[in-house]
């Protein structure tokens, strides 16, 4: 999990008020997506199950159509269901369950594409587990 110091900045910029996040254009989200794709998801073993965590992306749902995922070489025939997006609070995560959860060592690794609201993808990235 780990942003470049740039992409901080920016997302920072963007997400320290609320009116400036209730007027941030798609392209903008985009843009930080973009940035802060080493981000998009997140591992971590915990009471005996591996989680797989969409919480970045839950962050700027509203910049997003479709997150579809692929588990361990398979096809990306999964669609991540995001929350509605709240343009009052854009970024706040309202999912209770922001994750998928797996057996301990099941996932080795998920690759993600993403549909962003100009209806243009994402390039396919993979997330290897740790």
């Amino acid at each position: 999990m780990k942003l470049t110091f740039a992409a901080c900045l920016l997302a920072s910029n963007f997400v320290s008020g609320t009116s400036q996040a209730q007027s941030l254009p798609p392209e903008q989200i985009k843009s930080i997506l973009k940035l802060t794709k080493a981000n998009w998801v997140a591992y971590r073993n915990y009471n005996g199950q591996q989680l797989v965590y969409f919480t970045h992306l839950e962050s700027w749902k509203c910049g997003l159509t479709t997150v579809q995922y692929g588990l361990n070489d398979q096809p990306l025939n999964n669609n991540w269901p995001l929350a509605k997006c709240d343009e009052k609070q854009p970024n706040q995560v309202t999912k209770e369950r922001p994750y998928l959860a797996f057996p301990l060592g099941h996932v080795k690794s998920i690759k993600l594409k993403l549909t962003f609201i100009d209806q243009t993808d994402s390039e396919i990235v993979e997330f290897k587990a740790p």
